[in-house]
């Protein structure tokens, strides 16, 4: 038995990109995260410390954002992911960024990094 919390769709602007003209402006991102707590606890109660509270942990992911110091998205889902195991208790993180038309011809651009 597992458990897990999730924030799919959380959108945020910023500034982030290899070339030079990707970087000038802010832009949308969308992270997908899904979370493994730890342990195999049957919820019996209303008490917010058995579980991660998914307000923090998008508090935490935006604060990593107002960085703006990341050209690759792959940098900025490591310090995200860095972030939060310092902040929580997890047993496993997945973590998913996309870009959307970046490329002309394709809708998103994205990594996913699971630890």
């Amino acid at each position: 038995m597992t458990n897990n919390i999730f924030l799919h769709g959380l959108k945020l602007n910023t500034k982030i990109g290899v070339p030079d003209w990707e970087r000038a402006v802010s832009q949308q991102l969308i992270i997908d995260l899904d979370i493994q707590l730890k342990g195999n606890q049957i919820f019996t109660s209303n008490d917010i410390s058995k579980t991660i509270d998914y307000a923090e942990v998008e508090s935490e992911i935006k604060k990593v954002a107002l960085k703006h110091k990341h050209h690759l998205l792959e940098d900025f889902g490591e310090d995200i992911i860095s972030r939060l195991q310092e902040k929580f208790q997890f047993e496993k993180i997945i973590l998913k960024i996309s870009k959307q038309k970046i490329l002309p011809d394709t809708d998103f651009v994205g990594i996913i990094l699971e630890r």
